[in-house]
């Protein structure tokens, strides 16, 4: 069954290139005759804006975009918000820890930032890497905060299949050991969204291409498990007439701005299908 989804953050306004990979998931989950999903990835705290998920249904329900799947309409995957499965996730990063697909990382923030300039190894220098196993144990029992990172190959390449773009390879010393689980308990972005993708049964992921170069992170998650990965199909992004990828900062960005300006919604969703491809 093609199970694509929709997982938006709930920071504010629908944004127009949000809107496109959500109408672009929907037809394709509707010409496939699959389901169409959505998530809504609460687990950036910091930039949670409150109402903002009404805001997403809200948007979604104007155009026509009903999901079969989600947080007010369940399912058999849920919960189908992220911060109600925030359980779920430290299992799956403790087992790889357990086999040593993992580590836990007792730097502190003001280590972390004098070293982020560096460079090498996407930012962070592995200091934590391969403490003693007496080391990790002393600082777990103290209470010591920590978080766990991925244990990246330090030596050759990782390559994915894109839908639009075709093979993508990635140097491996550019990937950082990105953080999984945050010293909060929350799972980082990348590693929610690939355990509640497996979990979920997601068969395909449509998405903006600024997140081509975080793909090869995905995929080591998924390897090291030994999951199915999905389908990817990064989309051009829209810019504005500067050629700068289209923000807040470019004004009337959102549905929502659109429509102030008195277009209807049904222009709106015209033109969003058109950017990117034409018939």
């Amino acid at each position: 069954e093609v199970r694509p989804r929709f997982a938006p953050s709930p920071t504010g306004y629908m944004h127009l290139g949000n809107l496109r990979s959500a109408l672009y998931t929907f037809l394709f989950a509707r010409h496939n005759g699959g389901k169409f999903i959505l998530r809504i990835e609460d687990t950036d705290q910091a930039r949670y804006v409150e109402g903002a998920t009404d805001v997403i249904y809200r948007t979604l329900r104007d155009i026509g975009m009903d999901w079969d799947e989600g947080p007010d309409v369940g399912g058999g995957y849920g919960p189908y918000i992220q911060s109600e499965r925030k359980d779920m996730y430290l299992p799956y990063a403790e087992q790889l820890v357990r086999e040593g697909k993992a580590y836990y990382c007792f730097c502190t923030k003001e280590r972390l930032e004098s070293i982020h300039q560096d460079g090498e190894f996407g930012g962070y220098d592995r200091h934590c890497r391969d403490l003693p196993a007496e080391e990790i144990r002393k600082n777990l029992d103290a209470g010591m905060p920590y978080v766990i990172r991925q244990r990246v190959p330090l030596e050759g390449s990782t390559s994915f299949e894109d839908a639009v773009y075709g093979t993508i390879t990635i140097e491996n010393k550019e990937i950082e050991d990105q953080v999984l689980l945050k010293s909060d308990g929350y799972p980082t972005y990348n590693f929610a969204n690939v355990v509640d993708d497996h979990l979920m049964g997601i068969t395909h992921v449509v998405r903006g291409n600024e997140y081509l170069s975080s793909s090869p992170k995905y995929n080591r998650i998924y390897e090291a498990f030994g999951w199915e990965i999905p389908t990817y199909v990064h989309c051009p992004l829209i810019t504005d007439e500067t050629h700068a990828k289209l923000s807040k900062r470019s004004g009337h960005s959102s549905y929502e701005d659109l429509l102030d300006q008195g277009f209807v919604s049904e222009a709106i969703v015209n033109y969003v299908a058109l950017l990117g491809w034409s018939p």
